[in-house]
């Protein structure tokens, strides 16, 4: 047996760690509800619900007791007393006489793990020790202890010094191979301080480490030696490694080990134990389940129709509160537009310089832009909350069709496009539909197809088609010569915020337009299709039936509207071709008519269209061009209208 014990290694004081283990059973409960007229019935209910419970908690019962035997014979708690033990080992002693050194021990035989020590110089390193010996090297197998892992001293010490080493020599593993020779011990220590008197000193297996110089003498690294002490074949304690010269004396009163030890087949039982628990728990779990499930639904159905009733009226709430706020929106945001813009034309009219009339072109511009933009996103809310609703009245469809193309007409000509319009003989006059949508569809149509062409010809055909029912089936056709609409966007076109072209053609609208004609077009129980290729422009077609009207049912519903005259849209349609200027009534009526203007106040205008008419047939085409132009929202056109009335005026 080595006596070179007097190597420094690492100290960690550790307190033990009880473990402890608690297992409970919650088992939930719920009140029972129903109507007054089911008392009965869930009175049965409820008997039959509680036997479950308690069938179900003696089965998890009986389940947690097996599993408690198996654990309890599983898992074995190992303590292992060697004061209780000492007279079946061997003890001895040792020291530094072997390395020259002088120091001295002394022990009583009939005082196990008593022992009085002198250290004197004489040697580099000086120590001395009392120990047991369980079994000689490679003659049996020693003592297991790498199931112990926790150690209790109680001892008395007296004398220099204030430190203690606790060694454990164990066979040295058969991995080193030729490192070791055959049954070569290897040692464990564990270095804890002491004071003067009674002392009570806990370990663990952690603190206990390979010497130092014995790694280095064989040439082994800590992780090849490994920290296994399951053959260990003595014990021994001995003087610190920084214990002074000078005499000490130890009794140590108790030495014992604890731990826990788990065979393979005990693991295995505890493992049955927890798929046991486990599994009656998931079968109590589901019965209780399926039990409060049938009575929740049970209670669903019975508070279904009232839910569905409050959330009924609040939608309906919310959706009257919506519309309202719309309706304020729509007259807040627009009057100050107009307003903006209609000052924006009058500055124009000064002699401004360059750089203030390009600002106020964009002042006018971006006013117009954002005009339509809440106009547009108005009726898409509208359709979204199904608002949008359809005001048929008699009107003149021919005249409502030239309207819209004199206000488009400029754009496209400024665009150097040609504009034309085709409306066929057999298309009737006084049509029943709802004017302003109708005029809403067009020019959302048309704006579109004066914006994606570049070049070349846009043109508007209005023609008949056969109708299933008594009503006038319209067809109008809107074709242009631009850039076309890609196959793979052709289905994305008429959803809400969706534009084709690319990103300079869509920086300049909401994608809104094309949403609202279809919504419309839905809505008065017609049918809008496109056909359209990259490069080849695009075809966008509209068929919708319109009610038949007579001259007499449109004096009766509107008789300011029709004229005496003869055809005005025929007149209207030369007028267009003809490009000839609207005669305008002079005087203080064109005055206050330029004073609205100018305030962007448009509804005051379409209120004095009337007036306008009533002052003589020749005004007409002048007061419904007007009227179709305010009513649109156009204030700009609207100010020029009525400004070249007024200049011609003054220069005659």
């Amino acid at each position: 047996m080595s006596k070179r014990y007097n190597r420094t290694s690492g100290v960690k004081l550790a307190n033990d760690i009880a473990p402890t283990v608690v297992a409970h059973n919650l088992l939930e409960d719920g009140p029972l509800s129903s109507a007054s007229d089911r008392k009965t019935h869930t009175r049965h209910s409820w008997l039959h619900y509680s036997n479950l419970k308690v069938e179900a908690a003696i089965f998890l019962l009986i389940a947690l007791t097996f599993a408690a035997v198996l654990g309890q014979k599983a898992i074995t708690s190992r303590h292992l007393d060697l004061t209780s033990r000492v007279g079946q080992y061997y003890p001895f002693v040792y020291g530094d006489k072997d390395d020259g050194g002088n120091s001295t021990i002394d022990h009583d035989t009939t005082k196990p793990l008593t022992w009085i020590c002198d250290l004197r110089e004489g040697a580099k390193f000086v120590y001395c020790g009392y120990g047991l010996q369980f079994e000689a090297p490679g003659k049996g197998k020693g003592i297991d202890f790498s199931k112990y892992k926790n150690v209790t001293i109680r001892l008395t010490y007296h004398g220099v010094g204030d430190h203690l080493r606790l060694l454990l020599q164990s066979t040295a593993p058969a991995s080193l191979g030729s490192k070791v020779k055959p049954g070569e011990t290897m040692p464990f220590v564990a270095e804890f301080p002491v004071t003067q008197g009674v002392n009570e000193i806990h370990l663990n297996a952690e603190q206990f480490a390979v010497e130092q110089w014995w790694l280095t003498s064989h040439g082994v690294t800590a992780d090849e030696a490994g920290t296994d002490m399951d053959d260990i074949v003595s014990l021994a304690f001995s003087s610190g490694s920084q214990t002074p010269h000078g005499r000490f004396d130890v009794k140590v009163t108790s030495l014992e080990f604890h731990g826990v030890s788990l065979s393979t087949d005990q693991w295995y039982l505890i493992i049955l134990g927890v798929w046991l628990v486990l599994t009656g728990g998931f079968l109590v779990f589901r019965f209780l389940g399926m039990r409060r499930l049938y009575e929740a639904r049970q209670r669903q159905q019975a508070e279904e129709s009232r839910v569905l009733a409050e959330a009924r009226a609040a939608a309906e709430a919310a959706s009257s509160a919506k519309s309202q706020f719309l309706a304020n929106m729509s007259h807040e945001l627009r009057t100050p537009l107009n307003a903006i813009l209609g000052y924006a034309q009058l500055l124009k009219a000064t002699n401004a310089s360059e750089r203030d009339l390009a600002a106020l072109q964009t002042i006018e511009h971006s006013g117009e832009h954002l005009l339509t933009m809440i106009t547009d996103i108005l009726d898409i809310a509208k359709v979204e909350a199904g608002r949008l609703e359809l005001l048929p009245g008699v009107f003149d469809i021919r005249l409502c069709v030239l309207s819209v193309a004199q206000m488009v007409r400029l754009r496209a000509e400024e665009k150097g496009l040609l504009f034309t319009v085709d409306i066929a003989d057999d298309v009737p006059r006084l049509v029943v539909a709802d004017q302003k949508r109708i005029r809403q569809v067009l020019i959302n149509l048309l704006g579109n197809a004066i914006k994606f062409t570049p070049s070349g010809e846009v043109r508007l055909e209005v023609s008949c088609v056969t109708s299933a029912t008594d009503d006038t089936g319209l067809r109008f056709c809107v074709t242009d010569t631009g850039v076309g609409i890609s196959p793979d966007q052709l289905q994305r076109i008429f959803q809400p915020f969706e534009q084709a072209g690319n990103a300079i053609d869509k920086s300049g609208g909401t994608g809104l337009g094309l949403s609202i004609t279809y919504h419309i077009v839905q809505m008065m129980g017609g049918d809008i299709r496109v056909e359209s290729g990259i490069g080849s422009g695009s075809r966008f077609i509209v068929e919708a039936p319109f009610g038949r009207a007579d001259e007499e049912m449109a004096r009766l519903e509107a008789p300011d509207t029709v004229a005496e005259t003869p055809d005005d849209s025929t007149s209207m349609l030369a007028e267009t071709e003809d490009a000839s200027p609207l005669v305008a009534p002079f005087g203080p009526q064109l005055d206050h008519l330029l004073f609205l203007a100018r305030a962007g106040n448009l509804r005051a205008i379409r209120k004095a269209v009337p007036a306008i008419i009533a002052a003589g047939p020749e005004y007409r085409g002048f007061a419904e061009r007007l009227d179709s132009l305010a009513a649109a929202y156009q204030s700009p056109a609207v100010l020029r209208l009525i400004e070249d009335a007024a200049r011609e005026r003054d220069a005659a």
